[in-house]
C-alpha cells in the first residue's frame, strides 16, 4: 500500500514532468528548429533527483513513477509502429534526436530507482551526470564546438561535461547530506568535504570520457549507470577503509 510519501512523491513527479513539457514547448515557439525543446527535457527532468527521496517504496517509485515514460515514449517514438499522440510535443521531441534516446533515458532512471533506492545519493550523482552533465555538454559542443575529439564528439563539449557533472555532483551530494541529517531513514553515505571534492573530479572525468565513447542512441543508458556503479565502487573503497 502506497504511503503518504509514495503518494506527495508520485504527485510532485508528474505535476514536475508536466511543468517541464510546458517550460520546453514555450522554448520551442521562442528558438523553433533547433533541438531546444529535446534538450530542454533532457536538462530540466534530472531536477527530479531533488524530488524522489520523498518516495517510501522502490517499486512505486520505479513502476509508477519512471516506467509509464519509458512505455509512452517508446509508443511515441518515430520507429514504434503504433502511432499514438503523433504530431505532439513528445513525439517531436523523440524525433529530434536518436529514436530510442528519450526511451532510454526514462528505462535508466527506471532501473536505478530499482536497484539503488536505498542509496539515492548514488543513484542522484548518476542521473546527474546523464541530464546536466551530457545535456548541458551537447549544447556548448553544438555552440563552441570546432575542434573534433571523437568522431563527432567535441572537445569543447567534453570539456563541458567534465566541469557540469563535477558541479552538479558536488550540489547532489551537499543536497543529500543536508537531507540526510533531517529525514530520518535515509541513507546516505557520510562524505567529508575532501573525499566530496575528489569523487566530483572523478566522476567529471570518467563521465566525460565515457560520454565521448559511447554511441549518440545509448548515451542516455551507458552513462548513468556506469556512473551508478562507479560511485557505488567509490562508496564501497571508502566505507573499507582503501582509501
Amino acid at each position: 500500500m502506497a504511503s503518504i510519501g509514495d503518494l506527495l512523491g508520485l504527485i510532485s513527479v508528474y505535476a514536475y514532468v508536466s511543468l517541464v513539457v510546458l517550460i520546453a514547448s514555450r522554448a520551442r515557439m521562442k528558438w523553433p528548429g533547433k533541438g531546444v525543446f529535446r534538450k530542454a527535457v533532457h536538462i530540466l527532468v534530472g531536477n527530479i533527483v531533488f524530488i524522489w527521496w520523498a518516495f517510501d517504496s522502490s517499486l512505486i517509485m520505479s513502476f509508477l513513477a519512471a516506467a509509464p515514460f519509458a512505455l509512452l515514449l517508446l509508443l511515441i517514438s518515430p520507429i514504434s509502429p503504433v502511432r499514438v499522440l503523433d504530431g505532439s510535443l513528445l513525439e517531436e521531441a523523440s524525433a529530434e534526436g536518436h529514436s530510442y534516446g528519450l526511451v532510454f533515458y526514462a528505462v535508466s532512471w527506471s532501473v536505478l530507482a530499482l536497484v539503488l533506492f536505498n542509496d539515492r545519493l548514488a543513484a542522484s550523482i548518476a542521473i546527474a551526470a546523464m541530464a546536466y552533465g551530457d545535456g548541458i555538454g551537447g549544447l556548448v559542443g553544438k555552440r563552441y564546438g570546432r575542434r573534433r575529439s571523437w568522431r563527432e564528439k567535441s572537445w569543447a563539449g567534453t570539456g563541458a561535461v567534465a566541469l557540469v557533472t563535477f558541479l552538479a555532483t558536488l550540489v547532489v551530494i551537499a543536497f543529500y547530506t543536508q537531507l540526510g541529517s533531517l529525514r530520518q531513514g535515509l541513507n546516505v553515505f557520510p562524505y567529508t568535504i575532501a573525499q566530496a571534492f575528489g569523487l566530483a573530479a572523478l566522476s567529471g572525468g570518467f563521465v566525460a570520457f565515457v560520454e565521448m565513447l559511447s554511441p549518440g542512441a545509448y548515451d542516455n543508458l551507458i552513462v548513468p549507470l556506469l556512473t551508478a556503479g562507479l560511485v557505488v565502487t567509490v562508496q564501497f573503497m571508502l566505507s573499507g577503509g582503501l582509501w
